[in-house]
């Protein structure tokens, strides 16, 4: 799972008859679009509240804008159901959520005859196991390969045996520490794209196994030689920061770059 993109909705104005008479219906506080911003976090447990990164409770956040591109900070922003869904209970007026069954729930955000596009909603039952599908002790020999290279570090998030997708896992680099960065000249962790990523979200993604997240160490062509045992943390967590058990994980992985 990892950064978010708010979803912008742009919606034309629609010109009444007078305004040929100058009427553009635009002012300070007449709203002209309305963005509902995604949740911080992929997913949200059932019988539980929405949150933020942080572990604080959050709520279901929309900017409202007039024709010059500026906030209206008291535009009074409703927040109804898209769907027929009843897994989660919303606040209309404070944007509040909780969950009361899995599922997904599709919700938009109104103001003034404006109405955004859908955001979705994923409720998941609780994770009670971390585990992983790759080795997390191997070797990664590039002395034969020298072409861009992916190696994969898989790990599955579950509630008892039923996997658990939308769910957030961070990787990092324990060892060295200073190969966290986007230095496409040495072992770098990145995503099935080859691009710089310390963060997924499980799905079955292109492991084909549900529940699970992926980052991999990719090595380019160009790398630089290396020659030690890389350790890579993967960490999967509850809202308010405790692990989910079997968290965290290590890779081990002994890197050979001639």
């Amino acid at each position: 799972m990892s950064a978010s993109v708010w979803r912008v909705a742009v919606l034309a104005a629609a010109v009444a008859a007078g305004a040929a008479c100058g009427d553009t219906k635009s002012g300070p506080n007449v709203p002209l679009s309305i963005q509902f911003d995604p949740q911080q976090l992929p997913s949200m447990i059932v019988g539980d509240q929405l949150h933020d990164t942080l572990g604080s409770v959050d709520s279901l956040r929309a900017i409202v804008f007039n024709s010059a591109g500026d906030t209206i900070p008291d535009a009074a922003v409703r927040y109804q159901h898209a769907d027929t869904t009843k897994i989660v209970t919303i606040d209309s007026a404070t944007g509040h959520v909780t969950a009361s069954d899995t599922g997904i729930a599709r919700v938009v955000a109104q103001t003034s005859g404006l109405q955004s596009p859908p955001e979705t909603l994923f409720v998941v039952a609780t994770p009670t196991v971390f585990g992983h599908t790759t080795n997390l002790d191997d070797t990664l020999n590039f002395t034969s390969v020298r072409a861009d290279t992916l190696f994969a570090l898989s790990t599955t998030v579950s509630s008892g045996t039923t996997p658990v997708n939308h769910w957030r896992v961070e990787y990092r680099f324990l060892y060295p520490a200073d190969l966290n960065t986007p230095d496409s000249l040495r072992v770098l962790l990145s995503d099935e794209n080859r691009k710089f990523s310390l963060v997924d979200t499980t799905g079955v993604g292109t492991s084909g196994v549900a529940g699970s997240a992926t980052r991999y160490l990719r090595i380019s062509a160009f790398a630089h030689s290396f020659n030690d045992t890389v350790v890579v943390e993967a960490r999967a967590f509850f809202p308010d920061h405790t692990p989910v058990p079997g968290s965290p994980l290590r890779f081990k992985v002994l890197v050979i770059i001639p």
